[in-house]
């Protein structure tokens, strides 16, 4: 992927900063400021790669049976006949509606897996969108520009032709009319760096202009045809490793990114350490709020003795104390395949996590406001962090369960587990923790320490 991020480097255009604004309290005192996304997005997501209707409810039961809430899942890739088409695989998913029924009654959200491109297999439709001039190209006299991508060759929609644009949303229509609530927009729009001449405009677009429009195209009619409370995930920033910032690794725009995650990672502790790189250039770039893929996203078929129940504990707690939780990927991801204490103590991070929403959004929503990350990280080479300014979070990034925690001078600071002990702002410390235990701590004082760290 290095070679894609040299190019990315080089397209122009920042991904969109608009922020929304707080009003005054009735008071004239203090703002006050309401959360722009709608509360179950920062709630647990759960999701499995290639599920089938009798996989994916027998994840949700799973986690119903073992007393964890879940929030939403996503129904990744694939879903559909063929990429991208909208058209369910009956045999994967014989009755779509009933099964989005059926997640709804049990209070669960739906996001469903999407790409801005049809693929050349996809048949009559490929062919349609070929002859009518709809897909981009390379040039003005290069035809659809075919890329070849991680699920096979396809071509990209081109967003500035409004025939286009129509058809593609008929497409989608049906699906929207099946109540779902979101959508899992992945990031295919690198392939614009190359695919980027615009039939429709007349004209090259920068990369940044098209994911752009990928992202707010299906942020905005989603919403539109079914409301407000209707969101996207997508990538904020996505440095594939190569540890960079700034618009060539940004995706999705900052003011619709409510609920991003940064990417594919592996499912080592090394994958956690660049999932936390991408977290600080996100926070950053500004985005407010994202997490990862808990245990990384990769499989662990590669990886001796497979993905370690001391690894996904860990993240986990990193999941816990990010503004999205969210579990899913390739390999084992459900808690109770590891054993009855990776359930306990996956369930308490869930409920942890749940507990702190009402602070969290609040921060959320004067951050969202400021045009600035929940996230603040303490430098620009580690991976402690505060989470909406007032929790401290050092993750624990290798077996074992050692982190050296520098505390910031001000303050003291409570420790959210174990016996709850304060320790000095100023101070480092190196702590040994079992895996009942993680390194998140509460400013003394705070709003946070008080809501619930005992203060």
């Amino acid at each position: 992927m290095l070679p894609i991020l040299l190019t990315l480097l080089a397209c122009t255009g920042d991904p969109s900063d608009d922020t929304g604004g707080g009003d005054g309290g009735a008071d004239g005192g203090s703002p006050t400021y309401e959360a722009a996304w709608p509360e179950w997005a920062w709630r647990h997501w759960v999701w499995e790669g290639e599920s089938t209707e009798d996989s994916l409810f027998e994840m949700v039961d799973g986690y119903a049976d073992n007393g964890i809430d879940v929030a939403a899942v996503i129904i990744d890739s694939p879903w559909e006949t063929a990429y991208n088409d909208f058209q369910w695989d009956p045999k994967r998913f014989p009755d779509p509606q009933g099964t989005i029924d059926a997640l709804h009654a049990r209070d669960i959200r739906v996001f469903l897996w999407i790409v801005p491109a049809i693929n050349v297999d996809a048949g009559p439709i490929y062919d349609e969108w070929a002859e009518n001039g709809w897909f981009m190209q390379q040039d003005a006299d290069s035809g659809p520009a075919v890329v070849s991508w991680w699920k096979g060759e396809g071509s990209l929609i081109d967003y500035w032709n409004p025939d286009a644009l129509a058809a593609w949303h008929a497409l989608m229509d049906p699906v929207l009319a099946l109540g779902i609530d979101g959508w899992k927009c992945d990031g295919l729009d690198i392939s614009a760096i190359t695919a980027n001449y615009s039939p429709g405009l007349g004209a090259e677009v920068a990369r940044n202009e098209y994911s752009e429009a990928y992202y707010r195209d299906f942020h905005d009619y989603t919403r539109q045809v079914l409301g407000e409370d209707r969101i996207i995930t997508a990538r904020p920033v996505d440095t594939y490793g190569a540890d960079i910032g700034g618009a060539g690794v940004s995706f999705a725009p900052v003011d619709i990114t409510w609920a991003g995650w940064v990417g594919d990672q592996d499912a080592t502790f090394d994958g956690l350490r660049m999932a936390l790189r991408n977290f600080y250039w996100s926070a950053d770039a500004g985005y407010l709020a994202f997490g990862s893929d808990i245990g990384g996203y990769r499989t662990e078929d590669h990886i001796e003795g497979g993905r370690t129940k001391e690894l996904f504990l860990r993240w986990a707690q990193v999941g816990a104390f990010s503004p999205v939780m969210e579990n899913g990927g390739g390999g084992e991801h459900w808690p109770w395949r590891f054993d009855p204490e990776t359930v306990e103590l996956y369930r308490d991070l869930v409920d942890r996590h749940h507990a702190m929403l009402p602070w969290l959004t609040a921060r959320g929503a004067q951050a969202f406001a400021e045009g600035r990350s929940l996230m603040t990280f303490l430098d620009d080479q580690g991976y402690a962090y505060l989470l909406g300014d007032q929790v401290l979070v050092a993750p624990v990034l290798e077996e074992g369960g050692t982190v050296t925690v520098d505390f910031p001078e001000g303050s003291d600071w409570r420790w959210l587990f174990g016996d709850g002990r304060v320790f000095q702002g100023g101070t480092t410390e190196t702590l040994t923790l079992a895996l009942d235990e993680f390194s998140a701590f509460a400013q003394v004082g705070s709003e946070a320490d008080l809501a619930f760290g005992g203060g």
